[in-house]
């Protein structure tokens, strides 16, 4: 009566592996030299805040020669207009309005020199302060921003249990680094597709925790339970051997 009446939670464990829940890797969107480098490793900064700046003396050179275009079209303009030259002053009004374009891309230009994080987070390029002086190819990134204040921890799963995951069931959490603390939070995601550990089939839940304190950081490991539900005792205790043994029982007879 006890193993077909009494429920019990199931669980299905696996090893566990924290990753930051934002990581943002941070470069340039066109080539140049890093001029200056603002912050180091471990410094919180914020979003917007200045993490480098590029070598900008070409750009704001191109920005200072399209206002001055802008501004002498813009006198021929109101030169023609106070001479009511109507044609010349249309003439002179479409290259006000081209130079004006140009005031405003020459001034985006220059400001992407300045390279802004794009989250709240922490600096975690080492001796990031080393790359003053190095040239930024167009699209290269030189440092990650982490944000701690929510963590992802994978938990891998074995291929027979992932049957039993859905998004929501909380699961409890064991770092080796936190030896006397366990940690809460809930399915996030589970994963679409596996990968082979040892010939073996793995899938990841991937389980979100809040992290308010910083102290859960990328790479720690541990040991992680999901709950699954309620079961009877019985489904508890012999659910492993009795689904060898109905495998086995469908290999033999296939019905």
């Amino acid at each position: 009566m006890f193993l077909l009446a009494f429920p019990l939670p199931l669980r299905v464990d696996g090893n566990a592996v924290v990753s930051p829940a934002h990581l943002a890797h941070i470069g340039s969107e066109f080539e140049g030299v890093i001029k200056e480098v603002n912050v180091h490793e471990g410094d919180v900064v914020q979003k917007g805040s200045v993490i480098a700046r590029l070598e900008d003396w070409e750009y704001r050179s191109a920005l200072a020669a399209a206002q001055a275009k802008y501004q002498t079209a813009t006198a021929q303009m109101d030169r023609a207009l106070a001479n009511n030259d109507g044609s010349e002053a249309g003439i002179q009004r479409a290259q006000a309005d081209y130079w004006k374009a140009e005031v405003s891309r020459a001034q985006e230009r220059l400001d992407k020199t300045v390279i802004r994080s794009p989250i709240t987070g922490v600096v975690a390029t080492p001796q990031i302060e080393n790359f003053t002086g190095h040239k930024l190819k167009d699209g290269e990134s030189f440092a990650d921003i982490v944000d701690n204040s929510e963590a992802l921890i994978d938990v891998s799963i074995d291929g027979d249990d992932i049957g039993l995951l859905r998004t929501g069931e909380s699961a409890r959490l064991k770092l080796d680094g936190f030896p006397e603390r366990t940690f809460r939070g809930q399915v996030a995601v589970v994963s679409p597709q596996g990968t082979l550990q040892n010939a073996e089939p793995v899938f990841f839940a991937r389980v979100s925790v809040a992290n308010s304190e910083g102290a859960l950081r990328a790479g720690m490991q541990g040991r992680g339970k999901i709950t699954t539900g309620w079961r009877p005792a019985g489904v508890v205790f012999f659910r492993r051997i009795g689904t060898w043994m109905w495998a086995k029982l469908w290999n033999w007879f296939g019905w």
